[in-house]
């Protein structure tokens, strides 16, 4: 009696743990489904807040700043990845607030084709830019 006693108990304590992660991720799935890249730009820096020298071709070993205006994050954050051949850099960045600005920067130190890439912590795609090192 007692060992299905004690059973129950842990069948009951492994239920409720299972249903607090399912609804976990799913409060996190709702989060994430909010955060949208309303605007990218890329370029040479950001001033107020802004881009500043918007472009799509850069000299090498240049930085090149991927600049966003994000809503509906507020709490969560995102990742930015700059991807060229078959390399990739991430950062992960806070969003501060449901209207948010931000940026990221990639020092590029080779030529050819870039793509930056937004997405969410769980990897869906927000926003993807692409550009050219010379």
């Amino acid at each position: 009696m007692k060992k299905i006693m004690l059973l129950s108990v842990v069948f009951i304590g492994v239920l409720f743990l299972s249903s607090s992660a399912i609804r976990a991720q799913e409060t996190n799935k709702k989060m994430e489904a909010g955060i949208k890249v309303v605007q990218m730009k890329l370029g040479t820096g950001v001033q107020d807040k802004q881009i500043a020298g918007e472009d799509s071709t850069f000299a090498l070993n240049a930085k090149v700043y991927a600049w966003m205006k994000v809503t509906g994050g507020a709490g969560d954050s995102i990742v930015v990845s700059w991807k060229h051949a078959d390399k990739e850099y991430k950062a992960t960045l806070g969003l501060g607030g449901n209207s948010w600005h931000t940026w990221a920067y990639k020092t590029v130190s080779a030529a050819g084709d870039w793509t930056v890439t937004v997405s969410t912590q769980s990897g869906e795609v927000l926003k993807a830019a692409t550009f050219t090192v010379k």
